[in-house]
C-alpha cells in the first residue's frame, strides 16, 4: 500500500497537470486575499478615522474571509476532483490495471494506496497555498498573526483537507463506475456545482412551496388533502392564513433542512465559525467557543467523506476490473 502511496505521490509531483492545477489554485487564492487585504485596509481606515458606528479594529483573520468564506469551497473541490478523477479509469485505459493486479497486491491497498497518495499531495498543495497568502497578508498590512489566529487558521485547513477528501473520494468513486476519464470528471464537476449551489436551490424551492399574497399583510397557504372512497381519490384544497413571520421562519427551516445535505455548505459554516463572522457567534468569540459552535459542521462533513470513501471503496473492490 505504501509502494502504491508513494508512487501515485512522485507521479502527481512530476504530473504538468497538477503544476498547472496548483499555479491557477495560489493564483486564484492570492486574488482573494488580495480583495481581503483592500477591505481590511478601507476598515482599519475606517476604525481610525472614527467614522461609522464606532468600528472594531480588523484582524488579519479578516484578510482571509473571501477566500476561505467564498471561493475556497469551488477551487478545493476542484483541485480536489482534477486529483482523482483518473484514479481508476486512467489505468483501466491505458491497460495497467491489470498489470498491476497480477502482482501479489490486494485490491484493498490498490485504493487505499492511491487515497492516501493524492490525500498527502493536496495537504501539501494546501499548505503551500496558505504559506505563500498569509506572506502576501503579513507582507501588505504589516501585522504577524498572533497564536490565536494561527491555531485558527490550522483548524481551518484541518477542515479544508477534510472537504477536499470528501470530493476526491467521490472523484474515486466516479473513475471506477464510469470507463471514461472525462465522464468522470464532468460528473464529480456537475455533483460540486450543486453542492456549492444547493443553497440557493433550497431558498428557491422554498419561496415557491411557500408563497403568500404580497398585497395582504397575510400569507395564504394552500393544504391540500386527499379522501379516498373506494377506487376514487377527491382531492380538497383547504386554505389557511398565517403571518408572514411564520412563512419566513417556516422557508429558513427548509432551506436549513435541505442544506445540511451539501459538504459545501457544511465546510462554510465551520469556516465562518472557526473564523468568528458567523451570525450565531458572539463578538469576539475565543477559540474554544468557535470551536465548541464548528465542531458539529466538521464531525457530519467527515461523516459524508466516510460514507463517499466507503462506497467508492466497495464498488472498487466488486467490479469485475
Amino acid at each position: 500500500m505504501w509502494d502504491i502511496a508513494c508512487k501515485e505521490v512522485s507521479d502527481s509531483f512530476n504530473s504538468k497537470k497538477f503544476l498547472l492545477v496548483l499555479g491557477l489554485f495560489t493564483l486564484f487564492s492570492l486574488a482573494a486575499v488580495w480583495t481581503g487585504i483592500q477591505s481590511y485596509e478601507q476598515n482599519l481606515e475606517q476604525f481610525r478615522n472614527g467614522g461609522g458606528f464606532a468600528p472594531e479594529k480588523p484582524t488579519l483573520l479578516d484578510v482571509f474571509a473571501p477566500l476561505l468564506s467564498f471561493n475556497m469551497p469551488l477551487a478545493a473541490g476542484i483541485l480536489a476532483l482534477l486529483l482523482s478523477y483518473d484514479a481508476v479509469s486512467k489505468e483501466r485505459e491505458e491497460g495497467t490495471i491489470e498489470l498491476l493486479l497480477s502482482y501479489p497486491v490486494y485490491r484493498d491497498e490498490v485504493i487505499n494506496g492511491k487515497f492516501i497518495a493524492n490525500l498527502f499531495t493536496l495537504s501539501l498543495a494546501l499548505l503551500f497555498s496558505y504559506g505563500v497568502t498569509s506572506g502576501l497578508a503579513v507582507y501588505m498590512t504589516g501585522q504577524i498573526p498572533s497564536i490565536n489566529i494561527l491555531i485558527r487558521l490550522s483548524f481551518i485547513w484541518i477542515g479544508t483537507i477534510i472537504y477536499m477528501a470528501f470530493f476526491m473520494a467521490l472523484g474515486s468513486l466516479f473513475s471506477t463506475l464510469f470507463r471514461s476519464s472525462w465522464r468522470s470528471l464532468i460528473a464529480g464537476v456537475i455533483i460540486l456545482l450543486l453542492s456549492v449551489a444547493t443553497p440557493f436551490i433550497a431558498g428557491f424551492t422554498a419561496s415557491q412551496i411557500y408563497q403568500y399574497d404580497p398585497d395582504t399583510n397575510r400569507d395564504v397557504v394552500v393544504q391540500r388533502t386527499e379522501t379516498r372512497y373506494g377506487n376514487t381519490v377527491v382531492e380538497d384544497s383547504n386554505s389557511e392564513e398565517i403571518s408572514r413571520e411564520e412563512v419566513r421562519a417556516t422557508r429558513e427551516q427548509f432551506k436549513d433542512k435541505v442544506s445540511r445535505l451539501s459538504p459545501s455548505n457544511s465546510y462554510v459554516n465551520y469556516v465562518r465559525e472557526m473564523l468568528g463572522t458567523a451570525t450565531t457567534s458572539e463578538i469576539n468569540p475565543t477559540v474554544s467557543a468557535s470551536l465548541d459552535n464548528a465542531i458539529g459542521y466538521l464531525i457530519f462533513l467527515l461523516s459524508q467523506t466516510f460514507l463517499m470513501f466507503t462506497a467508492s471503496y466497495g464498488v472498487f473492490m466488486r467490479q469485475d476490473l
